[in-house]
């Protein structure tokens, strides 16, 4: 029941060609799935609980096997890699991250290089590259994880998973535990990571907005089935039954606003106001952000600043354009 099916790409590409899972029991957990995540991109799997979301995303590691169907990492099936050599090429992270308490966050994020025999100067130098990435200081590496906050445990457990230079990586309700607020943050700080990396991200989620906000395609699943499965924009245009617009929400034009992002539609930056009291946005904001941001601000124009440097500006008209597009139908928008 999967439409449009990407083409994969290149090495780092996932395929689900007409997998099933049935259980012991005989529970049918997933039925007849098929859908491609083509190299570096995202896709996020969201539906109500037992849709089997987590049951597809475990078959990509190994953790779960097909009861038919095939699974391909690479453009390889499953079966022909070994469950070892798998885990190592592929990186995981769940909700309850489970660091380690007794070793420290370098430790902690250094454990699979070690594992596969990276020697030493090769691992230090590793961690201070990820922690870096995942904006902890080097003030944390001797810390234990109980010294650390929710949010920034699960930057360690990002980094622990991207430590071995993974080709693919899982997260499973990464960011569930954690406050809004922490929880946004780390959404648009993982969004940054993954830009400036060659991984290919299978995410599952039960939160609607949150699914559209960080996948480049959105798997939405109901009793096993996959029911749609396209770019966030076209889903909200044109959900293609009645439980994919029930699940969408009412409000789709402004759930639309996660996932357009400021970099897309920002003017020039001489627009942009220079007072101190202005609030600003970064290039990597939704314009679910930009419109807080303008609403909170007295000024025609909110300045879009990158590296201390005001590359752009987001005015109301910027807004209303967007908000003119997505109301269109889709085969207009595409002409």
């Amino acid at each position: 029941m999967s439409h449009d099916t990407p083409n994969p790409t290149t090495s780092n590409s996932i395929t689900f060609d007409g997998v099933t899972k049935i259980y012991n029991d005989g529970t049918e957990a997933v039925s007849d799935v098929s859908f491609s995540v083509p190299n570096g991109e995202t896709a996020t799997l969201v539906g109500p609980s037992g849709c089997g979301k987590t049951t597809t995303m475990k078959m990509v590691n190994a953790l779960v096997e097909p009861t038919s169907g095939e699974v391909s990492v690479a453009g390889t099936s499953l079966t022909e890699y070994d469950p070892i050599e798998l885990r190592r090429k592929v990186g995981y992270v769940i909700q309850d991250i489970g660091l380690f308490k007794h070793m420290t966050i370098e430790e902690n994020v250094g454990i699979v290089p070690d594992i596969i025999g990276w020697d030493d100067d090769r691992i230090e130098t590793r961690v201070t590259e990820l922690l870096e990435l995942v904006r902890l200081g080097d003030e944390v590496r001797t810390k234990y994880p109980p010294e650390l906050s929710g949010g920034q445990q699960q930057r360690v457990g990002v980094a622990r998973a991207l430590a071995a230079e993974p080709d693919v990586m899982l997260m499973d309700e990464p960011f569930g535990a954690l406050d809004p607020i922490t929880r946004e943050q780390l959404q648009d700080e993982f969004r940054r990571i993954q830009e400036g990396l060659d991984v290919t991200i299978v995410f599952v989620t039960h939160d609607i907005d949150e699914a559209l906000k960080m996948g480049d395609r959105v798997a939405v699943m109901r009793d096993g089935e996959l029911i749609q499965y396209d770019p966030p924009a076209e889903l909200l245009r044109n959900p293609n039954d009645a439980f994919v617009e029930s699940f969408l929400g009412e409000d789709r034009q402004l759930a639309q606003l996660q996932t357009v992002f400021v970099r897309d539609v920002m003017g020039p930056a001489d627009e942009a106001p220079t007072a101190d009291h202005v609030p600003t946005l970064s290039p990597d904001d939704t314009l679910r952000l930009a419109v807080q941001a303008w609403l909170r601000s007295d000024t025609d124009a909110v300045p879009v600043v990158e590296s201390d440097a005001v590359v752009g500006s987001i005015t109301e008209t910027h807004l209303r354009h967007v908000f003119e597009e997505s109301s269109r139908p889709i085969e207009e928008n595409h002409v």
